[in-house]
């Protein structure tokens, strides 16, 4: 199941005012998601989509962008929020605008690799898969797609947009799920909590 997060209210980061003293990143929205139906039958209610289980069957091609806001269902909340910083915001949204396509999103995935065991991969894609979590902001366009198999490595981190002489480039930051011991040298790759 894709899914959506809740654009029926504003959701705040409380861990801001920790975060705050970092120069020129402020964390604007702590997002969580909200399922997608992949039923072959989008006709029925909300309240019973609700409590559907996810589907281990898929009706209906994948990946697909043809999805409308009655497709999805909340998911209850719980600890697979992402906080996303307003430049990273800013930056989906520019590509959104630049590719004139409002399916547009930044995938964020985990993979293993790299000296330490794990590493992210960020991609732009307006493909959502049926074991995908789709965040978005309220009020913003900007989306952010998440595999179920990453969710739980960075789920409680901090997507950011960095501008920096060498390059730009999205970034995972403060993941709760990542070792204290730090990752590579080359910050690419980071060891798993025990």
């Amino acid at each position: 199941m894709a899914h959506l997060v809740s654009t029926s209210r504003s959701l705040f980061c409380q861990r801001c005012s920790s975060l705050s003293s970092a120069p020129r990143r402020t964390l604007v929205r702590s997002i969580a998601p909200i399922r997608r139906s992949w039923s072959s039958t989008s006709s029925s209610s909300s309240s019973s989509s609700r409590s559907r289980s996810p589907l281990t069957h898929v009706n209906r091609p994948s990946p697909t962008t043809d999805f409308t806001p009655e497709d999805f269902e909340p998911v209850e909340e719980g600890n697979d929020t992402i906080d996303l910083t307003e430049q990273a915001i800013q930056q989906i949204t520019r590509a959104q605008t630049r590719a004139s396509n409002p399916h547009l999103a930044l995938r964020v995935a985990v993979e293993s690799g790299g000296c330490h065991g794990y590493q992210y991969k960020m991609q732009v894609t307006d493909q959502v898969q049926e074991d995908d979590y789709l965040f978005q902001p309220p009020s913003s366009t900007a989306r952010l797609v998440i595999d179920s198999a990453s969710l739980p490595l960075i789920s409680g981190s901090t997507i950011d947009y960095a501008t920096e002489l060498i390059g730009s480039s999205f970034r995972v930051q403060g993941n709760p799920h990542a070792s204290d011991k730090g990752g590579c040298g080359c910050g690419v790759s980071w060891e798993l909590k025990e």
